[in-house]
């Protein structure tokens, strides 16, 4: 069968393509392999994050901050019309955030001020089916729980081949990934002999406080964003995905990391629309760009956590910050010790095994994420209690950034499109949705002069 368009993803890149190709002619179709469209981070918890330096980079985009903004407006305002609360909000640029800004920034700390909204993992699959509804209402097909086995180049078209043999065609394709399936993009891409570079590896630990300690800073902003240089090699650190009231889990089996073979979960988090628990658990990522002969950081990172996971006999680390400050490991006999205060703090995560981050980690991510809790603590008293909770491994794949010409994310194939985090070109829903959008236009202004989303 022959299609227009086909978008490999049903991820907020794939989406808010299809949503800006529904308004005009083409014969438009989405792939996925899941049953359910919303991909990793709109289905686990849903986040919102609006502000130009979160979840996209405008010089790869090669967009402005004014059209970054006009973009982000348009998908705020697509999700308000599918219906999330537009209560839950959250805006840092007030008082209480500028002053939390100054004490930070007195810490070598950076906070930034930004808007969240929040969906929550049980409501944000209704939103996924809304939007999913919404786009066949206009024309736009679906075949979820099917994957592609191969993209091929014919002549001036693409033939794709689906798990159970069908072929495609299409003249034009979008391929949103997702972070989860990056890894076999970046081998069709090696067949198809697309350009990309390799992004830095981002690697860290999923940390877990008691609600309550929290609270002053997700009052101020839901998911506060902290920036960070480690005083040890002047590496960016960061947190990521905050959640308050949340539950740390793992990622599902269809996003886990493939190994010789074998499946490894990261470590993640998510929270419901009541805030429900009564933790908060947050990620510190520590971002290292790497230079020959090791330039890959997904085979980089994969080393890292199969060592976790021989570590932990076949699960996530777990260790309590007071064993980590003492140098030694975290044991199953003494992790809920009321003697060491360990029993502040329940584990919202079920499997793990207590252990020794500094054995799993190299030394370079270790120092990264333990200053950055050192810091953290200094202006939010408690954060680094003994019993605060560090699991590994947590990583983003965003690893392998595309190489796409001007902003229209079509790369060095002619007609072949890379969007959203699986193609290095987003960290989150916003900044996917984004490209998704860009890549649409691209193939859109290919054929006319119609007006663009931004300029609305």
């Amino acid at each position: 069968m022959n299609y227009d368009v086909i978008i490999i993803g049903a991820g907020p890149s794939g989406l808010f393509a299809a949503e800006r190709l529904s308004h005009e002619s083409y014969k438009t179709l989405i792939i996925d392999k899941k049953r359910i469209p919303g991909g990793a981070g709109a289905l686990t918890d849903g986040k919102l994050v609006f502000h130009p330096r979160v979840g996209m980079d405008l010089e790869e985009l090669r967009i402005s901050e004014q059209e970054s903004k006009g973009y982000a407006d348009h998908i705020e305002n697509y999700f308000l019309s599918l219906g999330i609360n537009p209560d839950k909000i959250s805006n840092a640029n007030t008082d209480e955030g500028r002053a939390l800004k100054e004490d930070a920034a007195k810490h070598n700390l950076e906070f930034l001020l930004h808007k969240t909204r929040h969906m929550g993992t049980d409501i944000a699959p209704s939103i996924m089916k809304k939007f999913k509804s919404r786009l066949e209402d206009n024309n736009i097909e679906f075949r979820m729980k099917t994957g592609v086995q191969e993209i091929k180049k014919e002549n001036n078209e693409y033939e794709l081949t689906l798990d159970d043999g069908e072929k495609l065609i299409t003249k034009n394709l979008i391929v949103g990934p997702g972070r989860g399936n990056s890894e076999w993009w970046r081998n069709q891409a090696d067949k198809l002999e697309i350009e990309y570079n390799h992004g830095p590896i981002q690697l860290g630990a999923r940390i877990e406080v008691p609600k309550w300690i929290l609270d002053p800073i997700t009052d101020i902003s839901y998911d506060a964003k902290f920036y960070f240089r480690s005083l040890s090699h002047n590496d960016p650190v960061r947190t990521f995905c905050v959640n308050p009231g949340g539950q740390v889990t793992l990622e599902s089996k269809s996003d886990s990391i493939k190994i010789n073979g074998d499946s490894y979960s990261l470590v993640n988090g998510h929270s419901k629309s009541d805030n429900g628990t009564e933790n908060s658990n947050l990620a510190i990522l520590v971002s290292l760009p790497l230079t020959e002969p090791e330039t890959d950081p997904k085979e980089y990172i994969k080393r890292v956590i199969k060592n976790t996971y021989r570590l932990g006999d076949g699960e996530p680390l777990a260790q309590r910050w007071g064993d980590l400050k003492r140098g030694s490991r975290s044991k199953e006999e003494t992790f809920f010790s009321k003697e060491r205060g360990f029993d502040r703090l329940n584990p919202t995560l079920n499997k793990y095994t207590p252990g020794d981050i500094s054995l799993a980690f190299p030394e370079r991510f270790y120092s990264g994420i333990t200053e950055m809790i050192d810091q953290l603590d200094k202006i939010i008293p408690g954060f680094g209690h003994p019993s605060t909770l560090l699991y590994i491994p947590e990583a983003k794949f965003c690893d392998t950034i595309y190489k796409t010409k001007g902003k229209t994310m079509e790369t060095s194939m002619n007609n072949l499109y890379a969007v959203g985090d699986g193609a290095g070109k987003s960290r989150g829903i916003v900044g996917a949705g984004l490209t998704g959008i860009l890549a649409a236009e691209g193939i859109i202004n290919k054929d006319s002069n119609l007006t663009l989303v931004h300029e609305e």
